[in-house]
C-alpha cells in the first residue's frame, strides 16, 4: 500500500486525488490493475484506468485532514484521469466496524461518504476529554461525509446516539435507548484556519473558529449556547450562553473537578472559557437551591468572580481555587435558600446512573460573606458577617455577626466532624436594645412591650449549624432584662412567654387587685441562669421585678415537647398599693399607712404571697394549687443589689 501512495502521489493521478493522498502514511499489501491509452502525437490526451485492491490495509490518523486512523482497510479503489471512485470500502475505525464509499464529481471535488458504529472507549481516545467520556458508555450508529475541494476539507459528522447513555448531570443525562441528534461541522477557510459547528438534540449549539500552530489546534474564539442559539464572537476567547429550567451546580462541580484532577492529552481543541452568563429558573449550589437566577461569571488565574441577581442573591461573588475553595461575597440582598430537594420524576434532574458517578458529598469552602440585608426562615434579620474556614473535617467559625437597629448577635464556635458525625458548639451574646421589636422580627410580635436585654452563653447539638434540633441542644446562657412589660395574651398565642404575663395571678389573690395585672406584667429587671440538658431547660435563679410584684421561679420546660413543670412564688407589692390608696383618705392617712406597712416589715406582702405550680403544655398551660407552701429554703432569694 505505501508504494501505491508513492506512485499515485509522483503521477498524475495526485492532481485528480485533490492532494488527498499527500500525506498518507499506510501499511499493508495491495493489487494494482493499470490500463495505459498514450496518444503519441498528443501526449496530453492520455487515458488510463486504474484498479487499486487493498488487502487489510491501515492508513495513520491524518490531523491535516481530520481524519482518524484507518485498520483493516478491504475493498477497490478505481481511479481514471478524471477521478476517484470506491463504492463500501470495508475498514475498522473508532473502535467498530465501517464502510466508506467516495467519489468525484465533475468540477473534481471528491466526496467521502462513511457510516459505521463507535464505542465510547474510541470517542475518549479520539477526543482526549480525559475523565469526562467516562461518563459515556455504549455504542452508537454514525455517518459521515469529507467533502475535498483542494485546498480546503470540510467534515460533516451525524449521529442520533441510541445506544449511548450520557451519565452527566442534567440537562446533559441520556439513556441509551433515548435518541438525540449529535451533528458536527468542520468547515475548513485556509491551511491554519477552520470553523467547528457542534449540535446536541435542543439543547446545545457552539461555534467557533478554531487555529492550528504546529500542529495544535486552540480555539481563537467562539461562543456556545445551551438552549439558544450561537454566534461566531468578534472578540477573542470562548464564551457560554445558558438559559435553564434546572442545573446542579453541585453535580458539574463534582465533574468538572474530576475531569481537571484527571486531564489527559488528547487531539481536541483545548478550552479556554472567558466569559458565561446563564438565565436558571433553579440553581441548586452547596445543597440549597435558588430560583431565577440570571449570573455573569468571568474567570480569572486564581478562580472567577460572578454577579449574580436571583430571588434570594443579590450581589458579587468571588471564588478562589485554594484547598476546598475560598467563596467572598459581598451582597445587597441574600435569603436563606431552601434546601434542594431531589424529585426522581423531574426530567430535568439527574438520572440514577448519575448518581453513580458523581458524589454528591459536600465540600464546603472557606468563607468571607458580607450580606447587608440577610433574611432566614422570612425573618429580615438585618446585616450578616460571617468568616469561617475548614480545617480538615471540622470548620472553624470565626465570626458570625447579625446587627440591625434593635439588636446585635455575635458568635464564634466550630462545626466538628461535618463529614460523618457533624455536631455544632457556638458561644454567643446577644445585646438587645429593643426586645419588643427584635421578638416581633422573630415572629412574636405583642408579647413584649419596650425593654432591653442581653443573652450570653454556649450552646451545641448535633447536626450542622443549619441542622438545629432541640431535642439534642446542650448548653448553659444567663439573662439580664431592664424595663419592659410581658403582654396579656390568649393561651397558645404568647406560648411560654405568655406564662410570665401572670395574667391569671388574680385568682390566686384574696385581695381584689386584679387591675394591677390586667394589661400584664411590667418589670423593672428580670435576671436568670438556665442549663439546657438534651433539650430539657432548667432554671433555679429566675428572679423578675416589677411594680405589681416580685417574682421566683425554678423549674424545667422540655423544649421539644413544648411541656413544662414550673414552681412559681409571687409576692404583690399590695402594700404600697394600699398606701397609696390610703391617699385618697387624706396626706396623714396615706403617709401613716405606708409607714405603718414599711415599719412592720411589708406583713400585707407576706400575707398575700402566692406560691402554685404550672403544669402542661405552652399552648395550655394548667395552674395547680401548691398544697405546702415552698418554705424559705424552697424559695429563691432575691438577687442581691
Amino acid at each position: 500500500v505505501t508504494e501505491a501512495i508513492k506512485f499515485v502521489n509522483n503521477s498524475p493521478v495526485k492532481e485528480v486525488a485533490q492532494g488527498f493522498t499527500g500525506n498518507l502514511k499506510t501499511i499493508g499489501n495491495g493489487k494494482l490493475h493499470l490500463e495505459l491509452k498514450i496518444p503519441m502525437n498528443e501526449l496530453e490526451n492520455s487515458k488510463y484506468i486504474g484498479v487499486y485492491d487493498i488487502v487489510n490495509g491501515t492508513i495513520a490518523a491524518d490531523t491535516t485532514l481530520g481524519l482518524p486512523e484507518l485498520s483493516r482497510i478491504n475493498g477497490k479503489l478505481n481511479f481514471t484521469e478524471s477521478g476517484l471512485q470506491a463504492t463500501n470500502i470495508n475498514t475498522w475505525t473508532y473502535g467498530g466496524a465501517t464502510q466508506v464509499s467516495l467519489n468525484t464529481s465533475k468540477d473534481k471535488t471528491i466526496r467521502v461518504t462513511a457510516h459505521g458504529r463507535v464505542t465510547d472507549s474510541a470517542i475518549k481516545q479520539a477526543l482526549g476529554l480525559g475523565s469526562l467520556t467516562d461518563y459515556m458508555a455504549g455504542t452508537a450508529d454514525w455517518t459521515g461525509t469529507i467533502t475535498i475541494r483542494r485546498p480546503y476539507v470540510d467534515i460533516s459528522i451525524r449521529s442520533n446516539l441510541a445506544g449511548m447513555a450520557l451519565n452527566l448531570p442534567a440537562p446533559f443525562n441520556k439513556q441509551a435507548t433515548e435518541p438525540s441528534l449529535l451533528r458536527i461541522d468542520k468547515k475548513q477557510l485556509s491551511a491554519t484556519t477552520d470553523t467547528l459547528t457542534i449540535g446536541f438534540a435542543n439543547l446545545l449549539n457552539a461555534k467557533m473558529l478554531l487555529i492550528k500552530r504546529d500542529d495544535v489546534i486552540s480555539i481563537d474564539r467562539g461562543e456556545i449556547g445551551i438552549h439558544t442559539s450561537a454566534e461566531l464572537p468578534t472578540q477573542k476567547g470562548l464564551s457560554i450562553r445558558g438559559a435553564l429550567d434546572y442545573l446542579d451546580a453541585d453535580a458539574w462541580r463534582e465533574v468538572i473537578s474530576t475531569s481537571t484532577n484527571n486531564k489527559t492529552r488528547g487531539s481536541a481543541p483545548s478550552l479556554s472559557i472567558n466569559k458565561a452568563e446563564f438565565n436558571i429558573k433553579s440553581l441548586a449550589i452547596f445543597e440549597r437551591s435558588l430560583n431565577g437566577v440570571s449570573v455573569s461569571i468571568k474567570p480569572n488565574t486564581d478562580g472567577w468572580r460572578s454577579t449574580i441577581n436571583s430571588k434570594e442573591i443579590n450581589g458579587n461573588i468571588q471564588w478562589l481555587n485554594t484547598n476546598n475553595g475560598k467563596l467572598i461575597a459581598r451582597l445587597k440582598n441574600f435569603t436563606v435558600p431552601s434546601p434542594t430537594v431531589n424529585n426522581a420524576t423531574d426530567s430535568n434532574t439527574s438520572t440514577a446512573a448519575t448518581k453513580d458517578f458523581v458524589k454528591m458529598t459536600p465540600r464546603y469552602p472557606a468563607l468571607d460573606i458580607i450580606a447587608y440585608n440577610f433574611e432566614f426562615g422570612q425573618k429580615k434579620l438585618g446585616k450578616l458577617e460571617l468568616i469561617a474556614v475548614p480545617n480538615n473535617e471540622d470548620w472553624s467559625i470565626q465570626k458570625l455577626k447579625i446587627s440591625n437597629e434593635d439588636s446585635t448577635l455575635t458568635a464564634d464556635g466550630e462545626w466538628h466532624n461535618w463529614i460523618r458525625s457533624p455536631n455544632t458548639h457556638l458561644n454567643f451574646n446577644w445585646d438587645i436594645a429593643h426586645v419588643d421589636k427584635t421578638l416581633r422580627r422573630f415572629g412574636q410580635p405583642d408579647t413584649v412591650k419596650g425593654g432591653a436585654a442581653n443573652l450570653s452563653g454556649q450552646l451545641s447539638w448535633a447536626g450542622s449549624p443549619h441542622q438545629f434540633e432541640t431535642d439534642s441542644l446542650n448548653g448553659s446562657f444567663k439573662l439580664k432584662a431592664t424595663k419592659g412589660q410581658i403582654v396579656k395574651v390568649q393561651p397558645g398565642v404568647g406560648r411560654l412567654l405568655g406564662l410570665l404575663s401572670l395574667q391569671s395571678l388574680p385568682r390566686r389573690l384574696t385581695l381584689d387587685f386584679r387591675d394591677l395585672f390586667s394589661s400584664g406584667f411590667a418589670y423593672d429587671e428580670i435576671s436568670a441562669t438556665a442549663t439546657v440538658n438534651n433539650g430539657i431547660m432548667r432554671s433555679d435563679d429566675f428572679y423578675m421585678d416589677g411594680p405589681a410584684a416580685e417574682v421566683k421561679i425554678k423549674g424545667e420546660t422540655n423544649l421539644q415537647k413544648e411541656t413544662q413543670t414550673l414552681n412559681i412564688k409571687v409576692i404583690p407589692h399590695v402594700s404600697d398599693s394600699l398606701s397609696l390608696a390610703a391617699f385618697a383618705g387624706g396626706p396623714i392617712v396615706g403617709v401613716a399607712a405606708f409607714l405603718a406597712q414599711k415599719i412592720l416589715k411589708d406583713p400585707l406582702n407576706k400575707i398575700s404571697s402566692t406560691e402554685y405550680q404550672i403544669v402542661g403544655t405552652w399552648d395550655n398551660p394548667q395552674e395547680v394549687t401548691t398544697e405546702k407552701p415552698m418554705t424559705e429554703k424552697d424559695s429563691l432569694s432575691s438577687p442581691s443589689n
